[in-house]
């Protein structure tokens, strides 16, 4: 990464983002799942539904002046 403009460090991390959204979207298929608790399909699910309606903070914004 040394080298690399600003914007390039962005689209990486955009796209690192977009990674972790469809990731959410599979979470019902990783091994373990079984094994979570009712409480932690709950907050799973509650995570899921936030990202759906846009409920996160996009990470340009966490650095927005």
């Amino acid at each position: 990464m040394i080298g690399e403009s600003m914007s390039e460090v962005i689209e990486r991390l955009e796209r690192i983002e977009r990674l972790l959204v469809t990731l959410n979207a599979k979470i019902d298929n990783f091994l373990g799942y079984e094994d979570l608790t009712e409480k932690e399909r709950d907050e799973l699910k509650k995570m899921r539904d936030e990202v759906r309606r846009g409920e996160f903070v996009r990470f340009e914004e966490l650095f927005e002046e």
